[in-house]
């Protein structure tokens, strides 16, 4: 996420920095290869003035654009031949020189041979799918991306098609048969034997049916390919060459930057209805309760759109087949603007519907909260952060800040003995955010530091004059607790005002970024979308960089010191991620705590994990099962070897469900807590706190730690 920055010194460098290429005014319409020219030498001056870290634009740099663009459009190799790597060879080395001067040159000539062999694979596929498969041939399917290879020529083409669409065939066959035996068993058990007869008879006797599904399977992933715009491929163009400077800085077309803003911000304008494409139909799948759509009951799931008019006064417009994307933007629109609708019903009748658009809230980033009570009848509040979110276009909008600081006087009203804020899954947000809510449990102190590497740096501070919560603090963090929540982590860490639990550190991403509009310097027509840009690091009030090695558990929950698959998608495993540096502390921190008084508290609750070996062998047994199951990359195209892996499987699946079934068993015994919504119950907040009741390994040690604030004394 994006750390937002109210005011930025450094603005005055880009304006420099663009004068020299954009002294002209573009007031008339251009072609696309000149608005990818202008889109391109923009983003280039702009990196090259006010990236912190500027990076050497030469052959190597060229290279890796080269062999990651290709990467990006066609992963799992199954499009492009080595041939054609090879014909294209000679631009390896000229993509540098394309950038400095805003040439899009490659991106044109390398979609042209893309478009050329998504045309030839759609018809080899179907011609491959006129002709049976043998499901009794021996033979295994590669799943992944790692060690996948471009066809040499054109019969090893075919037969990677021949094998992945054997693939999809088995799995629609498997997924049906697999709804059978669950049929079959709710009538009577059913023996090994009669299971093998039914998978056989699928296999064999079916088969006609299932490589229909496929057919219809691949005419629509084709058909999704061929309607995607050239604007959204050259995004993908610019975010490769954009990824070589560090991860977080990106390109946004203008259709991009909409949904960014919507997840940042948690809201939108539009009808309140969620669609799927449907074969080419924007179908509605979800209505959002007291949005427009919900509010008219004219709508109901299952309906099909088929033509919006943008105003009621605008001609009404065909979206079938439409990218569902380019469908969803003519909906939505403007608090307040009408917009007409022509709906096809589920039993085919054709209907208008002419529906008064409304902020839409997607509110399961927004924070919320719950009373815990424990057996002694002590309370304790859990606030459930998981975005910093804030709305960049609209001051008075939603922001975390504000939620937070209600939520904290509401459970001050309940005389609670200690609060827990869970910041797991919390990818960041709002700097300004984090900065406030720092200082409801800190006051008016330093929060961090932020500028470019081995430069002077400028000191953060809170305006809180008054500290909101004075009482015991617990935050509870994961390994995608990354940027604002690194912040908000180690500022409560570094001042020792509370104590940190959970992995054993958090995300690793210490950079600011800030969005500059690609228009904000030139007079055009047309949109060109924004760059959201890395300008800066921040640094701890210690000095010590979050970059990579985030910020360190105090107490590291031994169910979360484990080897996880998804630790391979932190900061420090993306690409071209900055590097760890430090700078000077800030002189004279006033501890909150004084050090023997919170490593008191780390010696109870580690010698209180000790003690529960049983949950920690079923937790370590459950994430060997899990690991298991992720690591595997090979897919049995044999009926018979499928079988007989299949009930291997089923017997792992039906041994981890003991297992859940145990460590809940043994987690409600020995973590007995009660919750209470303190604010209107919704539906979506009824739903957290029951999949909240059965996170009880951590919350309990957490409401634990708060209670040993209270008996240790200072």
């Amino acid at each position: 996420m994006n750390l937002k920055i109210k005011k930025l010194n450094d603005i005055k460098y880009i304006i420099i920095g663009l004068f020299f290429i954009f002294s002209l005014s573009f007031c008339s319409p251009l072609g696309e290869q000149e608005k990818h020219s202008i889109i391109l030498k923009s983003i280039y001056k702009t990196l090259y003035f006010l990236h912190p870290t500027p990076i050497s634009i030469d052959n190597d740099f060229s290279k890796k654009v080269y062999d990651n663009f290709f990467e990006k459009l066609d992963n799992q190799k199954r499009f492009f031949l080595q041939k054609d790597l090879e014909d294209l060879s000679l631009y390896r080395e000229k993509i540098d020189d394309f950038w400095i001067h805003g040439d899009p040159t490659f991106f044109k000539i390398i979609m042209k041979r893309f478009f050329r062999r998504v045309k030839e694979a759609e018809f080899l596929c179907f011609q491959i799918l006129k002709k049976s498969f043998d499901f009794n041939q021996k033979e295994i399917y590669i799943l992944g991306v790692h060690k996948l290879y471009y066809p040499k020529n054109q019969k090893e083409w075919i037969e990677k098609w021949r094998k992945y669409l054997k693939y999809m065939t088995v799995l629609e066959i498997i997924t049906s048969t697999k709804q059978k035996e669950i049929t079959s068993t709710k009538q009577k058990k059913i023996t090994s034997t009669k299971q093998k007869e039914i998978w056989k008879n699928a296999f064999f006797n079916e088969k006609k049916r299932y490589i229909k599904k496929v057919e219809k399977y691949i005419q629509e992933y084709f058909r999704k390919i061929k309607i995607k715009k050239e604007t959204d491929w050259f995004s993908i163009y610019v975010n490769v060459i954009t990824s070589q400077y560090d991860p977080h800085t990106n390109y946004f077309s203008p259709k991009e930057k909409e949904i960014f803003d919507l997840n940042i911000s948690g809201q939108t304008e539009g009808i309140g209805v969620e669609l799927q494409d449907d074969k080419g139909f924007p179908t509605v799948v979800k209505l959002i309760a007291g949005g427009p759509a919900w509010k008219n009951k004219k709508i109901e799931i299952g309906d099909r759109i088929i033509r919006v008019a943008k105003n009621v006064n605008s001609e009404s417009k065909n979206i079938v087949g439409m990218l569902l994307e380019n469908s969803i933007r003519l909906i939505k629109g403007k608090k307040g603007s009408k917009v007409k609708l022509t709906i096809q019903k589920k039993n085919g009748s054709i209907e208008e519907v002419t529906l008064t658009r409304d902020i839409i809230e997607k509110k399961e980033i927004f924070a919320k909260s719950v009373l815990i009570l424990d057996n002694n009848g002590d309370k304790y509040g859990l606030i459930c952060l998981p975005e910093f979110y804030f709305n960049p276009e609209n001051k008075n909008g939603k922001n975390a800040a504000q939620d937070m600081k209600k939520i904290i006087q509401e459970l001050k009203k309940e005389n609670i003995k200690g609060i827990l804020i869970d910041i797991r899954n919390n990818g960041g947000g709002s700097l300004d955010a984090v900065i406030e809510i720092a200082g409801f449990f800190l006051g008016k102190v330093p929060i961090l530091q932020i500028g470019p590497p081995n430069k002077k740096k400028k000191i953060l501070k809170s305006h809180e004059n008054q500290v909101l919560w004075t009482g015991p603090l617990v935050i509870l963090v994961n390994e995608f607790s990354a940027s604002a929540s690194e912040i908000l982590t180690a500022a409560i860490k570094d001042y020792k005002r509370g104590i940190i639990v959970g992995s054993n550190q958090t995300y690793g991403k210490g950079t600011i970024q800030t969005i500059y509009p690609l228009n904000r310097f030139l007079h055009f027509n047309e949109e060109l979308g924004s760059l959201k840009l890395t300008i800066n690091k921040f640094y701890r009030v210690n000095g010590s960089s979050t970059q990579l090695k985030g910020v360190n558990s105090d107490i590291v929950l031994p169910w979360k010191n484990t080897k996880n698959n998804f630790l391979k998608f932190m900061e420090k495993n993306q690409t071209n991620p900055m590097k760890w540096d430090y700078t000077d502390s800030i002189p004279s921190i006033r501890y909150y705590y004084q050090n023997l008084y919170i490593e008191n508290i780390k010696y109870k609750s580690i010698k209180r994990l000790k003690k529960n070996k049983d949950l920690i062998t079923i937790y370590n047994t459950i994430q060997s099962l899990e690991n298991k199951f992720s690591n595997e990359k090979k897919f049995y195209l044999n009926w018979e070897e499928l079988f007989y892996e299949n009930l291997k499987i089923k017997k792992i699946n039906d041994n981890l469900k003991k297992l859940r079934n145990n460590l809940n068993t043994f987690g409600t015994k020995t973590f007995p807590l009660y919750y209470r919504i303190l604010s209107k119950k919704s539906e979506k907040q009824k739903k957290w706190k029951k999949n909240m009741s059965k996170d009880f390994y951590d919350i309990s040690e957490c409401i634990n730690i708060l209670r040993d604030f209270n008996e240790i004394p200072q």
